[in-house]
């Protein structure tokens, strides 16, 4: 018999002990097509998130690839590495350099300089507040609004008083308690604010000067920037837009707030509050009444209803006490009992009561401690140790479309680059300039390391000696020698500033994201032909720990399918063993009348083969259908965290070929493993054994 023909008879040998054994090969099927679809589904989930992911990461930071320096000590880690402190990942001294290399590479369409670190602002504190607006009403001659803040700067002033008396019975050292009682019971004369009429900047100086020191101070937010070349990062980074103000104009020094810090952080104590309310109970399910910690936030900000009032005057006082009134008729008392109960929300009032906070309230308030158009002291410490301060100006407030809830995403704000490494302790060709002059009028020289103990102790001795290392950090870049620093907040410069610069890293943005590995091993011999020693390294590596999360998914699901499918090889194994004894005097038969072992065998991985192959594509089929429906609806993110995995609110995922060989692969190695214990079985059956079953 040939080849074609055996083949025939083995066909029609599995197709009939299919049929013949409907049992075995509906439960093996079953078993077969879950596998499928679930290896189908599974892997498309995973490769859609990681798309999603990289999408996310690549688009709003990272680039598809970053370089960076070789001597630095630490990994890159744009989204954080999971440790404290700031990583030290070194510098590229001349940003032009790699710009240059890299704009030989094919595929790289754009090299963007950054730098990633922190820095603080200070939001006036209420007294602070109140003194300045009263400033501005006496300088403008405004007295209309005079009454109601010298009302509210007496209101603050005595709660510290009472702060301070509860302070002197928990304490011995009583003596600057006293004193400080003494400057406010002077602060609350009727005195002090009898001379207001006649003298109010001589009243305004003792306030600012003897009381204001007394305060808490402002609020102080810490904050994540990034310095880069704003123009560049607008144009190629694309899910990047504004939503109020305007971007940093063209080669201008300037700062934006992403949008989720800017509504989190900046933006006024009470409405972050009901914001924070309306985001648990709509986004995360919950409910004041099970939930403690909302429980405890409606409490705080009840007690903090005069972060409201601080800031009315009396005629917005009037108005909005009227309004409560109606409101809640059932309330006794004034505008502070009104609000406390106001802000006491429940499940059922929450929505009505937030509507008519936004169209009420909050049109009387500054909603943000800094507003767009402000300028910001900021303050970071260099690299040097100095604490350095920069007035820079908030043109505006962005954020990344799809990502607005991401925490992720909009972690990091945004800078220009020279205003960075102003930040960073650079010095500037201005700022060496400056120095050259200032050093030069008081007489500084400049020695060697080696030379200073003789030129301290020596010859020469009684000079002021400063030193410039040969990075351009100068121990008296941040000291206030003769005059006082101030950056013009409305200070250009030029492309060519930018360029030949200070960079800590570099986002490498390709043409075809496809070729990520073949371009990476092109930007790196670009980068040592140019005699550069940098690091390169795609997207994932440089998001850190965040990119190494797909990883781990797909080890999950790898790890489940590998269980599922071990499950499942010992129930098909175990079917085939009973199907097998079954048939015994079919198998015995076939034997007496000639078929060899090797038939016997074939025939059952065979018939094993077929039966994958068909349960595999009806599985497959299926997997695809349902991946491809939730592609049409999107599978909804369940928490903020997942926004950023999958690429926005919903993930779209997407079916490939791969996924579909994949799932039949999958299934069908495991099923002829599973046979073939049973085969072997079968083919040790003998003759004789089929006829003792037969007696």
């Amino acid at each position: 018999m040939g080849f074609i023909d055996t083949t025939r008879m083995l066909v029609l040998l599995a197709f009939r002990n299919l049929f013949s054994h409907r049992v075995k090969t509906a439960i093996v099927g079953m078993i077969m097509l879950f596998g499928t679809l679930l290896v189908v589904m599974g892997t498309a989930l995973v490769d859609s998130i990681e798309r999603a992911m990289e999408q996310s990461i690549t688009a709003s930071l990272a680039g598809h690839l970053q370089v960076y320096s070789a001597k630095g000590k630490d990994q890159l880690a744009l989204f954080g590495g999971g440790f404290m402190g700031a990583d030290d990942i070194g510098r590229i001294d001349d940003f032009s350099k790699v710009q240059d290399a890299l704009s030989k590479v094919a595929n790289v369409e754009a090299v963007v300089p950054m730098g990633l670190e922190g820095a603080t602002v200070t939001a006036p504190g209420e007294l602070e507040g109140a003194l300045e607006r009263l400033r501005v009403a006496v300088r403008a001659n405004d007295k209309a609004p005079l009454a109601t803040l010298q009302a509210q700067i007496k209101e603050l002033l005595q709660q510290m008083k009472e702060e301070r008396k509860v302070s002197l019975t928990i304490t011995t050292d009583t003596k600057d308690l006293n004193e400080q009682i003494a400057k406010l019971d002077e602060g609350l004369s009727d005195a002090l604010w009898a001379r207001f009429e006649e003298d109010p900047l001589a009243v305004l100086e003792f306030l600012d000067t003897q009381v204001a020191p007394l305060a808490e101070e402002g609020r102080l937010m810490y904050f994540r920037y990034l310095g880069t070349d704003v123009d560049l990062f607008v144009q190629h980074f694309d899910r990047f837009e504004v939503v109020k103000g305007e971007r940093i104009p063209p080669h201008t020094r300037g700062f934006m707030f992403s949008e989720r810090f800017y509504e989190r952080v900046v933006k006024h104590r009470i409405a972050r509050y009901m914001d924070r309310v309306n985001e648990s109970l709509h986004e995360e399910d919950l409910t004041i009444a099970d939930d403690a910690g909302l429980q405890s936030l409606i409490r705080r900000s009840a007690r903090q209803h005069r972060y409201i009032t601080y800031q009315l005057d009396a005629k917005e006082s009037a108005q909005l006490t009227d309004e409560l009134k109606a409101l809640l008729p059932e309330v006794q008392g004034g505008l502070p009992e009104l609000l406390a109960e106001f802000l006491t929300v429940t499940d059922e009032n929450f929505d009505a009561r937030y509507a008519w906070f936004y169209a009420h309230v909050a049109p009387m308030l500054e909603m943000y401690a800094i507003d767009v158009g402000d300028t910001m002291t900021v303050r970071s410490y260099t690299k040097s140790g100095f604490l350095k301060a920069l007035n820079i100006k908030l043109f505006g407030v962005y954020r990344f479309k799809g990502l607005e809830s991401s925490d992720l995403a909009s972690g990091t704000n945004l800078m220009d680059m020279l205003t960075f490494r102003e930040l960073y302790g650079l010095m500037t060709d201005a700022k060496k300039a400056e120095l050259s002059a200032i050093k030069d009028e008081v007489g500084l020289k400049d020695v060697a390391a080696e030379d200073a103990e003789a030129a301290f102790f020596g010859e020469g001795a009684g000079e002021v000696v400063a030193r410039v290392d040969a990075e351009g950090f100068d121990e008296f870049a941040d000291v206030k020698l003769a005059r006082t620093e101030t950056v013009a907040v409305d200070r250009t410069f030029t492309q060519s500033e930018v360029d030949h610069g200070m960079a800590l890293n570099a986002a490498v943005v390709l043409k075809d994201r496809t070729r990520i590995k073949a371009s990476m091993i092109e930007v790196e011999q670009a980068l040592k032909d140019a005699g550069l020693d940098m690091k390169v390294v795609d997207w994932r590596t440089a998001s850190g720990l965040v990119g190494q999360f797909v990883l781990l998914i797909r080890a999950v699901l790898y790890i489940a399918i590998f269980i599922i499918f071990v499950v499942a090889l010992v129930i098909i194994n175990n079917s085939m063993v009973m199907a097998t004894m079954e048939r015994t005097t079919e198998i015995g038969t076939m034997r007496a009348i000639g078929a060899q072992r090797r038939l016997v065998l074939n025939m059952f991985m065979l018939e094993t083969m077929m039966l994958g192959v068909l349960a595999g594509a009806v599985g497959a089929g299926l997997g695809a259908g349902l991946t491809t429906w939730l592609g049409a609806v999107g599978l909804p993110a369940p928490n903020r965290q997942l926004i950023f995995l999958f690429g926005g609110p919903r993930l779209f995922p997407e079916v490939g070929a791969s996924n579909l060989v994949a799932g039949l692969v999958v299934i069908i190695v495991v099923s002829l493993i599973s046979t073939l214990y049973p085969a072997f079985i079968a083919t040790r059956i003998s003759p004789v054994a089929a006829m003792r079953t037969e007696e």
